[in-house]
This record gives structure tokens, C-alpha cells and sequence, in this order.
């Protein structure tokens, strides 16, 4: 998968663990050597290389995306892009703001 998929999924994803995570337990921001983990967690998830997350694949890799995949795939067409990533993790950091 390209680097340029790769990224943005895996800030999205960043975003999404931290909204997902308990309140006292947030980060700020991922260190580099995080986002790399990370970013090698996403290629080992996209089995096929497409730049997508199927649901098998975040079945086999990534269980809390697999967990919510439903509802992150916003389009229905059981692959989740980077911008639909990105829009359910904003939309948590929003519910989960301090009023």
C-alpha cells in the first residue's frame, strides 16, 4: 500500500484509539515511533495492498476497527477508506468533548 494511503489511515486510526479509550487515559499526540507502529499495523491489515480495510481484514487485524466496522463504513460498500475513518473518529472526539 502506498505511503500516502497509509498515512492519513493511520492518524485517522490514531484519532479513533484515543476518542475510544478512557477519559484519563488519552493521549495528546502519537510519537513517531507510534505512528510507525502503527502505519506497519495498517499494511498488515490491507492483506490485498488496495488502500482499503475490508471487513475481513479488520476482523484478522484490527478488532476495534472490526468491532465498530459497521458504522465506520458510512457508504456501505464494506470497505472503509481514510475518509470515512477520519469523519467517525471526528464525530467521537465531538461526543466525547467536554460541554
Amino acid at each position: 500500500m502506498s505511503r500516502s494511503i497509509l498515512l492519513p489511515l493511520a492518524t485517522t486510526l490514531s484519532i479513533f484509539a484515543l476518542v475510544a479509550a478512557p477519559v484519563g487515559a488519552q493521549q495528546r499526540t502519537l510519537t513517531e515511533e507510534q505512528k510507525a507502529k502503527l502505519q506497519e499495523r495498517l499494511q498488515a491489515a490491507d492483506a490485498n495492498g488496495d488502500g482499503l480495510i475490508d471487513k475481513a481484514e479488520a476482523e484478522a487485524r484490527l478488532p476495534r476497527v472490526a468491532k465498530n466496522f459497521d458504522t465506520l463504513d458510512a457508504n456501505g460498500d464494506g470497505r472503509l477508506s481514510p475518509d470515512e475513518m477520519r469523519a467517525m473518529a471526528a464525530q467521537l472526539a465531538e461526543r466525547r468533548r467536554p460541554r
